[in-house]
């Protein structure tokens, strides 16, 4: 795998990270409790990504 996979990935599932944090925190949950509960989603988010991303590489060859 690239680097490019992996900064890919890790740019999606920031992005994830992010918005489920602001949404969360502007519902009235405490900032630690909103990262921990965007966690588990961000790992699927960015194993989806890694995936998807390969995919797409194996696919333009």
């Amino acid at each position: 795998m690239t680097a490019r996979v992996w900064g890919l990935a890790a740019l999606a599932a920031a992005l994830w990270f992010v918005i489920g944090l602001v949404q969360r925190t502007r519902g009235g949950a405490a900032l630690a409790d909103a990262a921990l509960a965007e966690l588990p989603l961000t790992l699927a988010v960015f194993g989806i990504a890694v995936i998807w991303t390969l995919l797409r590489q194996s696919r333009g060859k």
